[in-house]
């Protein structure tokens, strides 16, 4: 059986990243039309550092395929070349390109400052990658749905919704699932050491029984 202490210390570990994270969706939400100038600015600090050509080569093309895919399992007919996602047939098709500042980088950012305070605290080397494992695959689909959503209402809906659902939606979807993730991670994957300081030690617990033993009733 867990001690009290050990309850209370999971659930002051549980509310520390799902509060910030409340914290964030709402200041994210307040600062939302402003947001963009804050991804101008991560995007210049990417090219300095040269990870615009390798997403642009790699993830980029890479993606497409995994949205081909994804809108062949909905019914949505659609072609790849490259970077360029080409959505419907005949005239009516849309040409959708996904940019090396489109694949999903920043959410991955995200939730690497997400887990820089989510993961503090005693918790065994085991659950600890189970979570990482966890929160990038998670992510990694995150991306591959965001790009087939915008996609799905380009084809039903035309190109400004399509945009409006990629500028605004990505924000949203992000926060709620950062939230939705640790959720699930300290509730179900997460792990504390067991033996924690607090914890009574045998010989304290045999010293209580006979201390007990020896009050007369």
């Amino acid at each position: 059986m867990s001690s009290p202490y050990a309850a209370r210390a999971g659930l002051s570990g549980a509310a520390r990243p799902v509060g910030t994270l409340i914290a964030t969706a709402s200041i994210a939400l307040l600062i939302l039309p402003f947001f963009s100038t804050f991804g101008e600015l991560l995007t210049k600090a990417a090219m300095a550092a040269g990870f615009d050509a390798w997403l642009g080569q790699w993830i980029a093309p890479f993606e497409g395929r995994l949205v081909h895919g994804a809108l062949a399992l909905i019914g949505i007919p659609s072609a790849y070349d490259g970077s360029l996602l080409y959505v419907g047939t005949g005239a009516g098709s849309l040409a959708l390109y996904i940019s090396w500042n489109c694949v999903g980088w920043q959410t991955v950012l995200f939730l690497l400052v997400s887990m820089a305070t989510g993961l503090q605290g005693e918790y065994t080397l085991r659950s600890r990658l189970e979570t990482v494992a966890l929160g990038v695959l998670g992510i990694a689909m995150l991306n591959i749905l965001r790009i087939t959503v915008v996609a799905v209402v380009a084809y039903l809906f035309g190109q400004l919704p399509a945009v409006i659902v990629h500028d605004y939606g990505s924000v949203i979807a992000t926060v709620a699932f950062l939230m939705a993730f640790w959720a699930f991670a300290y509730n179900v994957v997460l792990e504390r050491i067991s033996g924690e300081p607090d914890d009574a030690s045998p010989e304290q617990g045999s010293k209580d029984a006979a201390a007990l033993a020896t009050v007369p009733s």
